[in-house]
């Protein structure tokens, strides 16, 4: 693997093992129309529609209408390519926003939007075809897979846990043990549903009974956790 070490290196350069390199992604913002972001797209389309192993950088080349110096000169190799491409669509979910919007709400509310803007995106049909990509390649591939958890779900579970940490702080909950509490956050919102819709057993449901669904893991939630009522 080539290290892309120019300006235009979508990847940040490392000194340490091939393993930690290939772990590491930057969450990169190509300009509307550039190169890379023509690029991205394509390679995107091919490895969502085809997998990892099975996209070459010519295929790529050509469907992004670009020659292979071109493709090269952003992107060094194809596992640079497929991480950059993950860390696109991972950014797309952060919810830093969300986040200091639901600060600002009753725990419950704040937790609703946290909860909807989560599942909405994880059953979305691009994000579905990205985890079924990563769990088809991850035995083969398991660095790419480590590179997507350390860019998207590592990120998320760390901004909740932290969200979660704040309302204990606040009093509005209580909960002694946040790290647990926030697997459970995750395991109550996407629950059955999300194996259901990767596994293609069942259409993405409406917004209304995402909704329902997150109103009912939310309040399940909260009631586990309300902090204990004055004497």
């Amino acid at each position: 693997m080539r290290n892309a070490a120019g300006p235009k290196s979508m990847v940040a350069e490392s000194t340490v093992s091939d393993e930690a390199r290939m772990s590491t992604l930057v969450a990169p913002t190509p300009e509307a129309g550039s190169k890379p972001a023509q690029i991205l797209e394509a390679a995107g389309a091919l490895f969502l529609e085809n997998g990892y192993g099975a996209v070459s950088m010519d295929a790529v080349s050509k469907k992004a209408n670009v020659s292979k110096a071109t493709l090269y000169a952003h992107f060094g190799s194809k596992d640079e390519l497929f991480r950059a491409m993950i860390a696109c669509e991972c950014a797309s979910s952060a919810l830093a926003n969300v986040l200091e919007e639901a600060r600002q709400l009753p725990v419950a509310e704040g937790l609703r939007m946290i909860g909807l803007k989560f599942a909405l995106f994880v059953t979305s049909p691009k994000a579905l075809a990205m985890y079924r990509v990563i769990l088809g390649e991850a035995h083969r591939f398991p660095e790419l897979a480590r590179a997507f958890h350390e860019s998207g779900p590592a990120i998320t579970f760390t901004q909740v846990s932290g969200f979660l940490a704040e309302a204990v702080r606040k009093g509005e909950l209580a909960i002694p043990d946040v790290e647990m509490a926030t697997h459970q956050f995750f395991g109550l919102v996407k629950a059955n549903l999300h194996m259901r819709f990767l596994l293609c057993l069942e259409d993405r449901p409406n917004r209304e009974k995402m909704e329902r669904f997150i109103d009912s893991a939310v309040a399940l939630f909260v009631k586990g956790y309300a902090p204990p009522a004055a004497p």
